[in-house]
Order: C-alpha cells, then sequence, then structure tokens
C-alpha cells in the first residue's frame, strides 16, 4: 500500500511540476527579452529595423539572411495600440506575439495584401468608435514583428527604409 501512495504522490508532483513549467517558461521567456530589448536601447511603441542578419550578427539561432526584420514592443496595460506597415513587392508579413509567446496574430503584407492595420488592446478595452480596424485582444506586453523578403543589401535597405512609413502608436 505504501508503493502505491508513493508512486500516486510522486505521479501527481510530476503532473504538476510539468504543468507549472508550461505555463511559467514562455512568461519568463518573453520578460527576458523584452529586458534585453530595453537594456540594448530598442524603444517601446516604435518601430526598429533589426541590422542585416550574417554570421556576425546572429544572435538566435538560425534567423534567415533572406529577411529583413523590424520589431516593435509595446505595453497594452498602457492602453491600445494601432500598428501598421506599408506592403512589399515580395514576401511581407506582421506578427504579433502575447506575452505567454503565442503568435496571435498574422497579417499579410504582401503584393495583393489589403492590410491597412491593427488595433491591440486588452480584454475589455475601450476602442474608439471610429476605428475600423481589425482588434486583438492580448494582456501585458507584446511584440510585433515585421518580415519582408530581402535577399540582397540593396532589397534589405529598401525595406529598412519603410519604417519610418510604419506605425506602432498608443491610441490613447
Amino acid at each position: 500500500m505504501r508503493w502505491l501512495i508513493a508512486c500516486l504522490v510522486f505521479a501527481v508532483s510530476a503532473v504538476a511540476a510539468h504543468f507549472w513549467v508550461l505555463t511559467s517558461i514562455p512568461g519568463f521567456i518573453m520578460s527576458t527579452a523584452d529586458s534585453r530589448m530595453a537594456e540594448q536601447g530598442v524603444p517601446e511603441y516604435q518601430w526598429t529595423a533589426t541590422p542585416r542578419q550574417t554570421p556576425e550578427t546572429q544572435r538566435i539561432v538560425r534567423p534567415s539572411p533572406d529577411l529583413s526584420y523590424s520589431l516593435c514592443r509595446f505595453d497594452v496595460r498602457g492602453g491600445p495600440v494601432f500598428i501598421t506597415a506599408p506592403t512589399w513587392d515580395g514576401y511581407g508579413s506582421l506578427s504579433i506575439f502575447n506575452d505567454q509567446t503565442d503568435n496571435v496574430f498574422v497579417g499579410d503584407l504582401g503584393p495583393d495584401s489589403v492590410f491597412s492595420g491593427i488595433v491591440v488592446s486588452r480584454p475589455g478595452a475601450q476602442i474608439e468608435a471610429d476605428m475600423a480596424q481589425p482588434t486583438v485582444q492580448v494582456e501585458g506586453v507584446v511584440l510585433a514583428l515585421i518580415r519582408r523578403l530581402a535577399p540582397d543589401a540593396e532589397r534589405y535597405d529598401l525595406a529598412a527604409s519603410l519604417v519610418d512609413q510604419s506605425v506602432c502608436e498608443l491610441l490613447n
């Protein structure tokens, strides 16, 4: 009987530890990433182009050297955020990641795209009635990422120049 109870306690503890790890690690990863970006001077509510990926500039495993990356970090606790970016004549996408690293939105920025923007807010937040964009509801610190196909330096520079035409701003 003691062995049965010991096995049951072990199994329950293993399952509880497993679920604790699954629910806490993503938040820890996003919090750490946000802290490191802040330490490196990446501003909130502003698009920032990353350097062109080469073997010398890669800080994460296998980012594509053929893509131009731009990111915007923001916190929806400060209010709803409007995000938009120009389309691109090749592959282009906008992804939004919540504070648990889940990809909660993907928008097409390619040549046939009709993307005009999105509002990101906390659940239950009041959005101005004249905002016709779709809304994504998330909690906490959020990361928006634009990827554009830019296989050479000339295309990368062109993609990076679109950062100035992109919007990531508080609505309130």
